[in-house]
């Protein structure tokens, strides 16, 4: 019994630049005219673009996104650097004032305890006596120098000095019978120095502050 053979048919056909005619299975496939095969092939060139432009618009989104990022980190340290630096700035400028207030002390020192003493005498006219402790290589120079002071401001009572191995150079305590005044150099920097951390505290709140605030972009009808 002999067996009829059908002749195999491509399910693809090809033109010679590679362009597909026919794609597909059975008698009802026909044949693309050339002006369908560049119409999908157009189609297929459009879509790679679209899927290519798709993926760059991807990828440009992304790396935008990581710049932003770092560009975010890289502020963030700069205004920390730029607190630390005005901090730094502040205290060490706080730290040359106290040497060379010191070293004013050490040669004008007399002359800030007498400014001191006859702020206070004025008020303390009717005390019978005041006490002045002072640093021990003032004690001779103030007790002619309060004297004179006294007079000066009209006190009528005795203004004694006494030498103090606890009080510093410039520094001086005054006592009556009532009460008693200490200025120290020690004592006023310490309130110039809690001036200035509260300074440096409300600059750093205010710039906070600042950063937080959103940024708005005005836009034009």
């Amino acid at each position: 019994m002999s067996q009829a053979y059908k002749p195999f048919e491509f399910d693809r056909v090809f033109a010679e630049d590679g362009t597909v005619l026919r794609d597909g299975h059975g008698a009802n496939n026909r044949m693309l005219t050339r002006e369908e095969a560049d119409a999908h092939a157009a189609e297929a060139v459009d879509a790679a673009r679209k899927s290519d432009e798709a993926q760059a618009s991807r990828e440009a989104a992304e790396a935008l996104r990581h710049l932003s990022g770092h560009m975010q980190a890289i502020l963030s340290r700069m205004e920390q650097e730029s607190t630390a630096l005005r901090e730094d700035a502040t205290r060490l400028a706080l730290a040359a004032s106290a040497r060379i207030a010191g070293k004013a002390l050490d040669t004008y020192g007399a002359d800030t305890i007498e400014e001191c003493v006859r702020e206070a005498l004025g008020d303390l006219r009717s005390e019978p006596r005041i006490s002045v402790r002072v640093a021990p290589h003032l004690a001779e120079i103030m007790a002619e120098r309060l004297t004179n002071a006294a007079e000066d401001q009209g006190f009528e009572g005795a203004v004694i000095v006494r030498a103090d191995d606890q009080v510093a150079t410039g520094d001086c305590a005054l006592e009556w019978r009532a009460g008693v005044i200490e200025r120290t150099a020690t004592q006023i920097e310490e309130r110039i120095a809690g001036a200035i951390e509260k300074w440096l505290a409300r600059e750093n709140t205010a710039a906070s502050h600042e950063d937080d605030t959103p940024a708005t972009t005005a836009t034009g009808a």
